[in-house]
């Protein structure tokens, strides 16, 4: 089993297009590093809006919000409402709150405790979607374990890979950053990779 997947992998690296459109991500994330605050607090909203949704719903509220003047709840759930968001209601409390804190953001990325700073400091934001949030603003040392890496992590190690909570993250994080130093990837490229293993998507 093991094998078989290292195989895919490798399959994935050697492939000049879909590893052409990963070294592509990276570059845009890259630039959202030293982009506006705007740019940055929009990236929040977005690894907010999927978590326990699609990165499709995700992209498509976020591209709705960027055009957004008013960030009350209120406006916010008039906009989940509209495009049949899963979570209108607890969504668009959760980015009002965070929006009142994003003068914080900048101060927090320059913390090397910077992913657990976002965690204390904006609701609706956990580990896996801190570690999303920086590897889209062009921080790339932070595993992201959502659903699709925790099950290729489960047949990858034999094992079953359940994460409950921040100690269980910072436990299972260990086997994805091993796989990563395997292939000389940066965890948040590696992510990519196993990505399209699991969905044949490259998406953010």
């Amino acid at each position: 089993m093991v094998k078989s997947l290292d195989d895919e992998i490798l399959s994935v690296l050697a492939d000049r297009k879909v590893f052409g459109i990963i070294l592509q991500r990276k570059e845009e994330f890259s630039r959202n590093r030293v982009s506006h605050i705007d740019k940055k607090f929009s990236e929040l909203m977005f690894c907010t809006l999927t978590a326990n949704t699609s990165a499709e719903m995700g992209l498509k509220n976020q591209e709705l919000l960027d055009k957004l003047q008013k960030f009350d709840e209120r406006s916010l759930r008039k906009v989940f409402l509209n495009s049949h968001y899963r979570f209108p209601n607890t969504r668009a409390r959760f980015i009002s709150l965070n929006f009142k804190n994003k003068h914080k953001l900048e101060e927090i990325l320059e913390s090397s405790n910077r992913r657990d700073l976002l965690v204390e400091n904006y609701v609706g934001i956990g580990m896996k979607e801190a570690s999303h949030f920086l590897r889209n603003i062009g921080y790339f040392e932070y595993p992201i374990l959502d659903k699709h890496i925790q099950r290729f992590l489960s047949s990858y190690y034999g094992r079953e890979i359940k994460i409950k909570s921040k100690k269980d993250y910072e436990r299972e994080e260990i086997l994805f950053l091993k796989i990563s130093s395997k292939y000389g990837l940066e965890p948040g490229i590696m992510d990519l990779v196993i990505w399209y293993l699991m969905t044949g998507k490259i998406l953010k």
